[in-house]
């Protein structure tokens, strides 16, 4: 078993990343022993890989003040140099912490000066985000102003990366040593905004709705589809609707492909200008969510608007959710799902989610650009910077959103191949790291045949 030897100072947080990256993200275990050491040391079979502390360090007197922040612009290490063979995105590779000198090999072991350990917590524990200041107009974290996108590694798993060149150093070191096999898994979601076309319930929107079919989207197919949708759906009829009938057709695609999809709901409106026009309680939702069920896919939720930082709104959803799921006799093993508008606050939304009991959150890539938010593709144990301690929550880092990469506000990619090269180089990334293509596309937005396309090339093409 190994042995770490690690700095006095910061037990808990140095604790939660050893845990992570060494047993939940390559499944070895170790003992930890403190010591007046100003490395991180680790020690097997007479031979040390001693690797830089440079974040820690540098925390302990400024915990989540801007001095413990990395300065633009970062070093930049050619592991190509130095290391043979070693699985990376490309062979310079961005310093977020560490030493000026990366490797040095001495008779008893290696020397890495690359601080991996500090700077895969300062990326999963979404650190800088409880420093910075830098809010949108939805009060979310941009992409702008994080690290990643700044520095320009956030179209790749950082963190993976890292990981890798951990585990080569240590190869070199313990031949012998052994990682958990891991599978490349494509993680399908649908965050159900709009069920159904919310015009349905009011004749003025429905009106409106039917001019821009005629008038901005010019199809008045789409528009006498949404005059038949309204009086059918008086009737219980949702056949007519573009956004319900979508359902059966992202589980029939899916399906296809071997995979399940996700479906998060909304169980509460604590803003219901931004909360979608639908209840839970509606017999046709019941009926929604027993048909996904039945067909093998998943439920979970969809927190509103405002529960990024209300804590007992989102357990009141939550425990409507479950309500619900009880009522209608849906069982699964987790319950997990996503903000609304990706809104979030760190660590209070972590918090929040740990505190209802919910098994997991995939919330977190930036609204503004699709990438790597958190370092990774790998799921993982968040952590509590604030309160310095680890939550039972587990994080699903999002990948990519549809809007991300399509609208014009965003990336602005639009439909067509660079949108595809987008979405299929970041899952490319994934299968490299044999992690989770975490994709989130809205039902809502598959109602144009050019989407519609896009959605189907990426479920389908491995």
């Amino acid at each position: 078993m190994l042995k770490i030897t690690i700095p006095s100072n910061l037990n808990s947080p140095r604790q939660y990343i050893l845990n992570v990256l060494l047993t939940e993200f390559l499944g070895i275990p170790f003992t930890t022993e403190i010591k007046n050491v100003n490395t991180i040391q680790i020690s097997y079979e007479n031979k040390t890989l001693t690797i830089a502390d440079t974040f820690f360090q540098q925390a302990a007197n400024h915990w989540l003040q801007p001095e413990s922040l990395p300065p633009l612009p970062l070093a930049q290490w050619n592991v190509s140099e130095d290391i043979a063979d070693v699985n990376l995105v490309e062979n310079s590779i961005p310093v977020i912490f560490g030493d000026e000198v990366y490797l040095i090999s001495h008779d008893n072991g290696l020397h890495l000066g690359l601080d991996i350990f500090g700077s895969a917590f300062f990326m999963l524990s979404r650190y800088e985000e409880a420093v910075k200041s830098e809010r949108d107009i939805h009060d979310r974290f941009p992409a702008s102003a994080s690290l990643a996108y700044q520095a320009g590694f956030l179209h790749r798993p950082i963190v993976n990366e890292y990981l890798e060149i951990l585990w080569v150093c240590m190869k070199q070191l313990w031949p012998s040593l052994k990682r958990k096999p891991r599978e490349f898994q494509m993680k399908v979601s649908c965050d159900v905004d709009h069920p159904y076309q919310c015009g349905i319930k009011n004749p003025l929107r429905q009106v409106k709705h039917i001019a821009g079919d005629l008038i901005i989207r010019k199809s008045p197919k789409r528009a006498i589809k949404s005059v038949i949708n309204y009086f059918a759906s008086k009737r219980g009829n949702y056949s007519y609707d573009p956004y319900y009938t979508r359902f059966e057709w992202m589980m029939d695609v899916n399906e296809k492909a071997g995979n399940k999809v996700a479906f998060y709901f909304i169980a509460g409106h604590s803003e219901p200008a931004m909360d979608g026009c639908y209840s839970l309680d509606e017999p046709v939702i019941r009926k929604l969510m027993r048909r996904i069920h039945d067909r093998g896919h998943e439920i979970g939720l969809h927190a509103s608007y405002n529960t990024y930082n209300d804590k007992d709104q989102l357990c009141r959803e939550a425990d409507n959710l479950r309500r619900i799921m009880k009522e209608e006799g849906i069982q699964q093993e987790i319950l997990g799902g996503r903000q609304h508008y990706l809104r979030w606050e760190t660590p209070t939304t972590f918090r929040n989610w740990d505190v209802a009991g919910l098994d997991y959150d995939t919330t977190l890539s930036f609204a503004d650009h699709a990438g790597f938010r958190c370092g990774t593709c790998y799921e993982y144990p968040v952590y509590d910077v604030v309160n310095q301690q680890p939550l039972k929550l587990r994080e699903r880092p999002l990948i990519a959103m549809e809007g991300s990469v399509i609208y014009k506000c965003y990336m602005g990619l639009g439909t067509g191949e660079k949108a595809f090269e987008a979405f299929q180089q970041m899952k490319a990334y994934c299968q490299q790291f044999n992690g989770n293509f975490t994709l989130l596309w809205h039902n809502d937005c598959l109602i144009d045949q050019a989407v519609q396309k896009l959605y189907e090339a990426l479920i389908n093409r491995l």
